[in-house]
């Protein structure tokens, strides 16, 4: 990783929990999507409080830096990580 994408994403972070949800998307260029993700937090706050606007926080800034909403991370067989995953062991070669 790239010491200017590391800042970039460091920027989207603090974006995204100081500024307002949606922040990264903004940055990128993602109007629509940002000032949704927006409305969205201040929705969420005001009917779940600050896990609303960490939630919409979270899903906005997955969705800037992956493409892929929040909860694409957690659903099989949508790029998510199966159960289980990680290293698989290596195999023995055939003799």
């Amino acid at each position: 990783m790239e010491a200017s994408e590391v800042l970039s994403r460091g920027v989207k972070i603090v974006g995204e929990s100081l500024v307002a949800p949606g922040s990264s998307l903004i940055l990128d260029g993602r109007i629509g999507k940002g000032g949704a993700h927006l409305v969205g937090g201040a929705l969420a706050t005001w009917v779940l409080g600050p896990v609303g606007w960490f939630l919409v926080a979270a899903n906005s800034y997955s969705n800037s830096v992956t493409d892929r909403h929040l909860h694409k991370h957690f659903v099989p067989g949508r790029g998510a990580v199966e159960a289980g995953g990680g290293a698989q062991p290596a195999t023995e070669p055939a003799s």
